[in-house]
């Protein structure tokens, strides 16, 4: 079976986020024969801690790699296992271009899956409109952009995950170092990042074939649609 997990957290003011996607739709036809749980609608809270921290891990790590190699600019599932450790593995947002993308990965049972359904970020590094100089202006600038937001939308194995403007989270400031031609055309270097958006934690995945899909538009006429074929074996040696 499969739940997925939330806790409230301090939801900003929304604007125009997530106007689209909002009610939870009976289990219909399912992509790859994806397995659904029998159960009622999903329950949803974060990963564990702090749920803006999670937002914050997963920008650090989905702005570390180069354009070449970022997990997000995969068109097929071939980067999904880049840079995961830990019993969190995070879903990529989508830097291939327009048109809808399909990934197929492989998980390990027991592992909570972090997916980004929609989101923005603002560093020290990029230029306007999605540049801030110290906390306060990153964050007014990561709202004001996330605020412009719509049509969002998420389902799990075929169900739709109501509500979505509820998981919607401020990350608090976080540093990185961008390397060379990375994804937000930025210089090479030390930056400050603020993420906001919405993240959905998924529990319990059951042994076997589930589909995730999520996306959104954003101000800029911009588009993310999103479906992960995941794939959740069995450990090959039990934890101890």
């Amino acid at each position: 079976m499969r739940t997925i997990t939330r806790t409230p957290v301090g939801v900003l003011a929304l604007v125009a986020l997530f106007s689209a996607g909002a009610m939870i739709a009976g289990n219909g036809a399912l992509a790859q024969d994806a397995t659904p749980s029998p159960t009622a609608a999903p329950t949803i809270t974060p990963p564990g801690g702090d749920y803006a921290d999670w937002a914050a891990a997963w920008g650090q790590w989905g702005l570390s790699f180069p354009a070449a190699v970022n997990p997000g600019s995969d068109a097929t599932g071939a980067a999904c296992g880049l840079g995961q450790h830990g019993s969190t593995f995070f879903l990529a947002a989508s830097y291939v271009g327009v048109g809808a993308v399909v990934r197929t990965c492989t998980i390990v049972e027991g592992m909570s899956v972090l997916v980004p359904v929609i989101a923005v970020d603002c560093s020290t590094a990029e230029a306007d409109p999605f540049h801030g100089t110290d906390a306060d202006s990153l964050a007014s600038c990561a709202k004001t952009n996330a605020d412009a937001i719509t049509a969002a939308h998420a389902s799990i194995d075929g169900t739709d995950v109501a509500d979505l403007a509820s998981y919607r989270v401020q990350s608090p400031v976080f540093t990185l170092v961008l390397p060379d031609g990375n994804v937000l055309n930025a210089p090479a270097g030390v930056a400050s990042v603020v993420v906001d958006g919405a993240f959905l934690n998924l529990e319990d995945l059951s042994v076997g074939n589930h589909t995730i899909s999520y996306g959104g538009t954003y101000q800029s006429g911009g588009a993310l649609d999103i479906t992960y074929n995941l794939t959740v074996v069995a450990a090959p040696v039990a934890s101890s």
